[in-house]
């Protein structure tokens, strides 16, 4: 009685996930249901390039088998392909497995800055540009090269351009924030570098667009373009082809959240990064011509600090607002401005009491929805545009929900330590997050994944903890190349560009 029993409690193995990925050189853990215990009968066959094989469940590649879960070793010359479970009660379906390389490349150090990598993006050539932490230099990696060039940006005589309260109200060359980066269709590498964060002092203080032409006769690289006003921390970036125009976000919490453009072949420009005056003469006039001022919008909420930004196919322009706990929407042409609350706050950084879920990246998807992701929730949201207009978008339900919004969490996340930091497409359709954490976290499991193309389902990679014990695992901005499909992404902590390469 008891050994029918037992029988009858018996599964057919599954997987959890329909996909997984490895890094090749790493253990891989496949959780699931019904595999039994490991002996005669119980084995996985293995898929690649082709070619199949069985591995007997009590093989030494088979670090551990359990009913829930199966751990691999993978060899550093493992393939991409599929697996699945074999059991005297039944057949798992095929579970897809990439394998990724790993590689990166060190970013060279330049005297007064901690070099740390935050923006990153991919140009049509293949080559790689990072905006990094403090701006005394912006880095290109060319693949073909291999190694990683600091393009130092140009800079007044002291007194600085910027201004800061660490330590005491000075002038400084270093500016804070600034966290975007990306090549125009004419090939121009455009990054922002956003003043002093929270300042509120006695000096000018503004922020800056800057332009790099790696195309442009030597000494006519660099334009810059000044914001107009003091206080203000340019972030997030987007390029508008169809109105020939860059969007900048204007986070501002001294002097106002603003989302701001301008026609970089009409507008003023330097190359002398001097900040002397407050450039309010160049905001647009209501009812004069846009081409050669800035076009300037206040948001409703003063110090939501919009980050980042996208163009929608339609015009409109979306945004992610970091303190407001929302995303947003301005219609250029018309001037409305509509805000999408997100739901309270899951995370458990200290920051989160006073930022809540710190919506950052936002991207276009499937079906022209927005994609974006709650920086210390872990969390990818989507908002279906489909539900446009309607007005139940513009406010919390009864259970606390947007109903126009879907969110997925990271499975088992450690939400004190473990912050979503930036998200990428890839060819597939699957949406590629990176995640920050503390420098103390050496140990870490912070690393990358991805959503599903279905967006039923997260997948981690192992932690990059896994290579290098010196600095935290973090990664911050990511980028996919959307030729090769290979992965880059900043390394925060560790100062380099990190590459993930699937290996077919």
């Amino acid at each position: 009685m008891i050994g029918l029993l037992i029988l009858s409690l018996a599964q057919t193995p599954k997987f959890d996930l329909p996909e997984s990925a490895a890094l090749a050189g790493v253990s891989l853990d496949l959780p699931g249901v019904g595999f039994g215990n490991p002996g005669t009968g119980s084995f996985l066959e293995i898929q690649y390039g082709g070619n199949s094989f069985r591995l007997p469940s009590t093989d030494p590649k088979v670090l551990e088998w359990r009913d829930d879960l199966i751990q691999l070793d993978v060899p550093d010359d493992a393939r991409s392909g599929r697996i699945r479970v074999h059991t005297p009660l039944g057949i798992s379906p095929f579970l897809k497995v990439d394998v990724f390389e790993y590689q990166w490349f060190d970013i060279p150090p330049t005297p007064g800055t901690n070099a740390s990598p935050l923006a990153i993006t991919v140009g049509p050539d293949h080559r790689v540009w990072v905006n990094q932490e403090f701006h005394l230099d912006f880095q290109m990696l060319d693949p073909a090269v291999g190694s990683v060039t600091g393009l130092p940006i140009p800079k007044p005589p002291n007194p600085g351009p910027f201004a800061s309260t660490i330590f005491s109200d000075h002038r400084t060359q270093t500016s804070s924030l600034g966290e975007d980066i990306l090549v125009d269709p004419q090939g121009r590498v455009w990054f922002s570098q956003g003043g002093g964060y929270l300042y509120s002092g006695a000096h000018p203080n503004h922020s800056r667009v800057v332009c790099y032409d790696p195309a442009a006769p030597a000494g006519t690289e660099y334009r810059v373009y000044n914001l107009p006003g003091d206080w203000n921390e340019a972030i997030g970036l987007a390029w508008d082809s169809a109105r020939g125009r860059m969007w900048v976000t204007n986070g501002g919490l001294t002097s106002g959240a603003k989302i701001a453009s301008f026609d970089p072949e009409q507008l003023p420009w330097d190359n002398h990064f001097a900040f002397d005056v407050s450039l309010k003469n160049q905001i647009c006039r209501p009812g004069n011509p846009i081409s050669d001022c800035w076009q300037v919008f206040e948001l409703p909420n003063p110090t939501s600090q919009p980050a980042h930004l996208l163009v929608h196919p339609n015009g409109d322009i979306w945004y992610t607002a970091y303190w407001g706990n929302a995303i947003g929407r301005l219609k250029p042409e018309t001037g409305l401005i509509e805000e999408f609350p997100l739901p309270a706050a899951i995370g458990t950084a200290p920051p989160v009491w006073v930022v809540g879920s710190g919506p950052w990246q936002i991207l276009l998807g499937p079906n022209d929805d927005v994609f974006f992701c709650e920086f210390f929730d872990s969390t990818v949201g989507r908002f279906r545009i489909s539900r446009l207009g309607d007005p139940a978008c513009l406010q919390l339900n009864a259970q606390g929900r947007n109903p126009c919004i879907g969110e997925i969490v990271v499975p088992d996340v450690d939400l004190e330590h473990h912050q979503m930091h930036s998200i990428a497409f890839d060819g597939e359709g699957r949406l590629w997050f990176t995640q920050h954490t503390g420098r103390d976290q050496l140990d870490s499991t912070a690393t990358l994944g991805f959503v599903t193309a279905d967006g039923a389902a997260m997948v981690l990679l192992p932690s990059l903890a896994e290579f290098d014990l010196d600095d935290a695992p973090s990664a911050a901005g990511i980028a996919i190349d959307p030729v090769t499909q290979d992965i880059w992404f900043s390394e925060f902590w560790r100062q380099r560009i990190g590459l993930f390469k699937r290996v077919p």
